[in-house]
């Protein structure tokens, strides 16, 4: 990708995309044997003591659960990633640092990945992933250009679907449905046109360009670049009485069948990420 690549050590561009998510799973010990999932990706929080390796996803993604299970990555003998079934880590919710926007109204939470990592090491295996940061984010001149009908990308797992043998995610196209520089309703969303699922929450949304590429001062023809710009969290339902109301996108298979998806999301705009800087700085400096 021109000048925006993704944090990492094999790919860049498209094929290191479906390389930064992983599948979330959890159950709670009030409805055993109920399974929800739902998206995570692998975040790079850069802090005055150094980079922190995270698992960005939604609020609604890991409120109420008791065990998380996070289905990771593994890196094979020539160091590159393995296609295989996943490397399942369970981790206990009510023990686990977990981080949540400190507006209630934004639905994004984070997962600190450390612990995951260690413990997949410590049975001798390698973990396998690559991460977004900051560096990924739009820049400022940019923004203004995002005008509804630029072309977006969104890597999850829908109703949990995945490509269970190889532990690879599902990948859509979609557009923007609005400016992505006025915030929708006044709150830091933007909307993209895309299917959105059960088990698309948390999943990582950019903007794309192929063949036409912005610059700061007009287009770079024959160019591709790409650039994080936001979280999927939630989406207007359809009622049996015929009413559009918002809605997280929902976790669990066990969905109402009075109310429809539309064909529609709500997004998180990456800056909201920024927020997590002090949270995680305070959590080091109560740790050390």
């Amino acid at each position: 990708m021109s000048g925006n690549k993704i944090t990492g050590e094999v790919e860049n561009g498209l094929p290191a995309f479906p390389y930064t998510v992983v599948k979330i799973e959890g159950e709670s010990n009030h409805t055993p044997g109920m399974v929800s999932s739902g998206t995570g990706f692998f975040y790079r929080v850069d802090t005055k003591s150094g980079p922190i390796m995270m698992i960005a996803t939604n609020k609604h993604v890991i409120d109420g659960l008791d065990v998380l299970r996070f289905h990771m990555p593994l890196t094979n003998s020539a160091g590159k990633r393995s296609f295989e079934p996943a490397e399942i880590v369970s981790v206990n919710a009510a023990f686990y640092p977990i981080f949540r926007h400190p507006d209630p109204s934004v639905d994004i939470a984070m997962v600190a990945a450390m612990p995951i990592l260690e413990s997949i090491a410590a049975k001798n295996k390698k973990p396998f992933f690559l991460s977004l940061s900051k560096d990924n984010f739009p820049p400022q001149w940019l923004t203004s250009k995002l005008s509804a009908f630029t072309n977006v990308i969104m890597i999850g797992f829908p109703n949990g679907l995945m490509d269970v043998a190889n532990n690879l995610p599902i990948s859509r196209r979609g557009i923007l449905s609005t400016h992505y520089y006025a915030n929708y309703n006044g709150a830091e969303n933007f909307v993209v046109d895309i299917a959105a699922f059960g088990g698309s929450s948390g999943s990582p949304v950019f903007a794309y360009f192929e063949g036409m590429a912005p610059t700061n001062d007009g287009w770079a023809i024959g160019q591709t670049s790409a650039y994080f710009i936001g979280i999927l969290h939630s989406g207007p339902t359809l009622s049996a009485q015929g009413e559009v109301v918002p809605a997280p996108i929902p976790t669990s298979r066990q969905v109402s069948k009075t109310s429809l998806m539309m064909h529609l999301g709500y997004c998180a705009k990456v800056s909201l990420l920024n927020d997590f800087v002090p949270l995680v700085e305070k959590y080091i400096e109560t740790q050390g």
